[in-house]
Parts: C-alpha cells; structure tokens; sequence
C-alpha cells in the first residue's frame, strides 16, 4: 500500500484540526472539538487524523525558534528577537513561549492513539494501523523531548487523557530522571517496533522511523549527562511540595556513559554517513572536495547524513538570506564576528584563544594558527569558483584569508559578490553605509557586516521568485558522531579508539587534519579535549539551532550569549559601484550588548499556566 507523502498533507488537516487559541485551549475538552466517529469513520479520515499530528511539527519550524534566531552565532534584525535578546521576556510574556503548545501537540497525539482502533474500514490492514500507531507515538516523544528541552522536567501524562477543564490537571511536575526515563524508554521501544520504518526513506520519507527514535534518545540522554541537567547546584532547591527535587542534587558519570552508547546505537544501524563529494579531475582527483560536500549537505535531496529533516518548499530560508536589493529579506541571518572567529584556520587551529576581557572586544590569537587582522591580500574564494569568477583574486580582509572550508560555505563576508547560478542576481554586495544593502538603504539589512550562506541554495531565484524544495536538518548523523566523543571525553577514557576516529571523520570531510595532528598538545588532556570538542560543535552545527541549547546544557552560556556582540563597521561610508569596500569597514565593531543571566537556561512556565495549577512550581529565578 503505498503511503502519502508528509509534506502533501498541511492542508488537507487544517479545517479538520482547527482549535481555538494556545491560551483557551486547556479550558476545552477534546470532545468538545470534534466526533471520533466522524474523524476515524474511514481510512482516509484517520490518515487524515495522524497526518494532522505531523502537521505540528510545522508549528515549530526551527528557522523560527531561538535555537537559530537567538544565539552569540547570529543577529536577526527582526524586533522581537532583538527584544528576547536583550531580556525583553519573562513568564507573563515570552515571544518563544510552547509550553502550552506542546501540549496540545501531546493531547492530539493521544487523542489520537485512544481512538485509532474505531476506524473499521477494512482498507486499513493491520500492519497499516500498527504503522501508524508507531508513527504517532514517536511524534508524541519528540514534542516531550522538545519540551524538556526548553523546560525541564514535564508533567508526564504518559497515556492519560485528563479532563483538562477541571483539577485533574492541577498536578505536579516529575523529576527530570523521571521523564528521561519515560522518554528514553518510549523512544527505545520505538526503535525496537518491527512496524516502525528503520530509516526514512522512499515513501516513507520524512515521516517517524527506528533512527528518528534512536538519534532522539541519543540527544536527551547526552542533555541529561551534561552539568546543567546532572547535579547543578543552581537548581538543588527546585523542590515538589513534599521536598522532592525536581532536578538530579548529585553528579552520576554513568549517565555519560548512557549517552554514548545510546550514540553508538545509531551509528550501529550501518545505514548512516557523512556526506562527502570528490575532486573528479586535476591533481586532486578523488580527493574530498570539502566544499561541495559540506554544501550538499543542505542542499542534496534525501541524503544518507540527514536522520531526520525539515521538508521546505516556501523559500522561507532563501529569502531571508537574499539581499534587499533583490526584492528579498536579506538580513534574516546574519552572523556574528564571535562565530566568524569560531572557525579554524586552513591549518586545523583556531585562531582564536580568547579574549582580553569578557566582553571579547580584543581577541588573544594563537600564533601557531597563521592568522592575522591586519591588512589586505589578493584572494579567490574557493566556495564561489565553480558558480562565478567574479570573487577570484579579489581584495580580501586577511581575517578571511585562509580558513577552514566551513567557514567559505557558510560565511558571506564584505567584498564578494552574492553568487546564485542566475547570472543576473550575481551582483556585488555593498553591506556599508550608502551601499547598495547598507544600514540606510533598508531595515533589512546586514547589522553585522556578514551573511550566511550555509543553507542558503543557489538554486533558488529572486525575481521572478522561484522557490526551491528541499530539506533543513533537524538531526543529521555528524551530530551524533561528536555526541559519542563529547561522552567518551567526559568519561576520561581518552583511550577509546572510537573517540578519534569519529571526531575526525568529520573533521576530513571538512578538509581538515586530525584534531591531534592540529593539537598534539591536546594528547590525554581531558579539559583541552573538552574545549576543543565544543568549538568543534559550534562550527559544524552553526545556524543549525545546536549551539543555542549546547551552551545552556554546558553552562557556558553566561560567558558566550551576554555583552558586546561584534560585527563589522557597517556605518563606514563607501562609494556604491565602485567594486570596492571603504577599507574602515573592516574592524571589530560592537552592533548590540545582549542581556543574559542563569535563569535563561530554561524557559520560564508560562504565568497562566502556573495561575491554572496550583501545584506547579516555577523554573529557577524566574
């Protein structure tokens, strides 16, 4: 029997599933809504009904949360992002708030579930059915999953339907172990349902699997080994009405270990690898073109990297990324000088130790790295050569000069010409003051001097529009390659052959040595390890909404995501057509000073919801 394909169904469940808003929403009864005899009278109508509870996954588009918009990676010149980041936000009024919204989700997944066995329709077969059952509780897991990740511990409703008007839903939280548990479980026993498609694939493509389960369990547990969530002494009064503590009061290394196998349990499918594109003539013949390959990644239909992805055909991405200039939102992304400074240099090294003060206005460069700040070379951009010759041997800041291939991929900088395929939408990108994309030519425009590119397609046209259809990942396989080194590096045993091996496979696509080859000093030294990981992290997953929760589990987000936010100067005047950048463009400017303290680990539980339960109690000072 053939299967629909997710992205066809959006809006064949719109009317079907139409609610009232998030805040009335657990004032009203499912039955209130709707008649289970109507909407499970028919195999079309059920399908219809789990096509419905995918349909949410839309509603958390990850190009719309924080995890992309509100990171030290990035600047959005959009108002309310700005406001969240400068703290704008607190539990009477959060622009990100989804605790209530995740719970519709769950309702509807267990509305679901409890009334999936009234459809008689004998064109429903019962391996069909199980499918679905399977599909629906995964769904299900993941919207907890998302949930714990911006709150903590939950209220598990498990299989319950409460009466959501009444007290029945006047309960309290469960611990953070608990729900691990819970969710762990359910997503072990997923991957273990011989119903459930092993990988998503052909006409199952985008739709629940055996993977999805594992790589989300996967990425919970590494949540829960890390120190925000295993024994953080900042949350040891969170306490339940009878004292019990709502979050881990001790440190259990065994819950690293839990991670990294659970990491291995991915990997062990066999199915899963890195992308990678090779040189098809010249002197590197059958070498890896790091270029191409780290690109694909974001721009090769349904390929063997991506777990789990986001099916986008609006041109959403693609336009916020296009300049102005183009008829286009450019300015959707822009990335900051902190991620610019992130990437290694050509040579494996980051060139970037740290910085003289907290707020990183002067950096401290390692001089192993062959980095430098100062003045001009003639340079050809290696990522724009096979689409335009219009940035070879071009004038080039030598901040750009030499870095890793991830950086050309996924970083514009001032200089080059914006290079789609369609030749006429190749023009030269003036980010300054007067330019043709400056502060004064639109509100949309470059606040850091810096575009990203990374999940940018070429294919895609600006006037007339011609969107592209392709996917975004939500979970790709590299990232639980380096889930598997993050624990075996906090566990100490540096000695796990894995541990290299992994890390550099990722590190080769990318055109890079061996993290011991660049940092040999790094040899069985558990802390430099640590922090070579998580630099390794950020870069591979940048504009991928990782870096955004990596800092908040590692407790470093207090360092990383407050004060001065750099960029470039993008007020320096320049003369537009000339082809040429005022050269006082080029320097560390501050474009904003962000607002961050502890308690933005978590989210805050929405005020309504706590007014509405009694029982709850709130998260860490807010």
């Amino acid at each position: 029997m053939k299967l629909k394909y997710i992205k066809d169904v959006t809006v064949a469940t719109a009317i079907l599933f139409a609610m009232p808003s998030c805040d009335s929403f657990l004032d009203t009864t499912p039955e209130d809504l709707r008649s289970p005899e109507q909407i499970f009278s028919t195999y079309s109508s059920t399908e219809n009904a789990m096509f419905g509870v995918y349909n949410y996954l839309r509603n958390v588009y990850p190009w719309n949360m924080p995890d992309t918009y509100s990171t030290s990676d990035n600047d959005v010149v959009y108002t309310n992002v700005q406001t969240f980041d400068l703290g704008q936000w607190d539990p009477t009024g959060s622009y990100y708030e989804k605790w209530t919204s995740f719970y519709k989700y769950i309702r509807e997944a267990t509305y679901f579930l409890q009334n999936l066995d009234k459809c008689q329709d004998t064109q429903l077969d019962q391996a069909t059915r199980e499918q679905w059952r399977a599909e629906v509780r995964c769904l299900r897991a993941y919207y907890y999953a998302q949930l714990m990740r911006m709150y903590g511990p939950v209220i598990l409703l498990k299989d319950e339907q409460p009466d959501f008007t009444g007290t029945d839903m006047q309960r309290e939280r469960d611990t953070w172990d608990e729900c691990v548990e819970w969710i762990s479980n359910e997503f072990w026993d997923l991957a273990n349902n011989p119903y459930l498609p092993v990988v998503q694939e052909g006409n199952n493509y985008g739709r629940m699997s055996q993977a999805i389960a594992l790589g989300y369990r996967a990425r919970i547990l590494l949540q829960s080994a890390s120190p925000q969530f295993n024994g953080n002494p900042q949350y040891a009064n969170i306490r339940k009405k009878d004292g019990t503590p709502l979050f881990p009061t001790s440190y259990d290394a065994n819950k690293w270990e839990l991670a990294r196998q659970a990491a291995q349990d991915v990997i062990d499918l066999g199915y899963y690898e890195l992308v990678k594109k090779y040189y098809e003539d010249g002197e590197d013949e059958g070498v890896i073109d790091p270029y191409s390959s780290y690109k694909s990644v974001f721009t090769e239909s349904q390929n063997k990297e991506m777990i789990f992805s986001f099916l986008e055909d609006n041109g959403t991405v693609d336009n916020r990324l296009t300049p102005n200039s183009l008829s286009c939102w450019g300015g959707g992304h822009n990335p900051t000088q902190e991620i610019v400074d992130a990437y290694a240099m050509d040579n494996g090294r980051y060139p970037i130790i740290g910085y003289t003060t907290a707020d990183r206005d002067v950096p401290i460069i390692d001089e192993e790295s062959g980095y430098s700040e100062e003045g001009f070379s003639t340079f050809s951009n290696p990522m724009s050569a096979t689409i335009t010759t219009k940035n070879d041997n071009a004038k080039t800041f030598n901040m750009y000069v030499n870095r890793e291939p991830r950086f050309y991929v996924s970083v514009f900088y001032g200089g080059m010409y914006w290079f789609p395929k369609k030749t006429s939408e190749q023009i030269y990108l003036e980010m300054f003051k007067n330019g043709n994309n400056g502060p004064d030519a639109s509100h949309n425009h470059y606040s850091t001097g810096y575009n990203m590119i990374k999940l940018a397609s070429p294919e895609y046209e600006a006037n007339p529009r011609k969107n592209v259809k392709r996917e975004l990942p939500y979970m790709r396989y590299a990232e639980i390659l380096l889930n598997y080194v993050e624990a075996a590096i906090e566990l100490n045993q540096l000695d796990d052959p894995n541990l290299f091996t992994y890390w550099n496979m990722v590190r080769e696509r990318a055109g890079l040595c061996g993290i011991l080859e660049a940092y040999p000093e790094a040899a069985g030294d558990q802390i430099q390890l640590r922090d070579l990981i998580h630099r390794e992290r950020r870069v591979e997953f940048a504009f991928e909404g990782l870096h955004f929760y990596d800092t908040r589990r590692w407790l470093t987000a207090e360092e990383t995501e407050k004060g001065n936010m750099h960029g470039m100067n993008i007020q320096a005047s320049g003369k537009s057509g000339s082809n040429e950048y005022p050269e006082d463009f080029f320097k560390r400017t501050v474009f904003e000073k962000r607002v961050y303290n502890a308690s933005y680990n978590l989210f805050p539980i929405p005020q309504s919801v706590m007014e509405k339960n009694p029982a709850l109690v709130q998260n860490y000072k807010w």
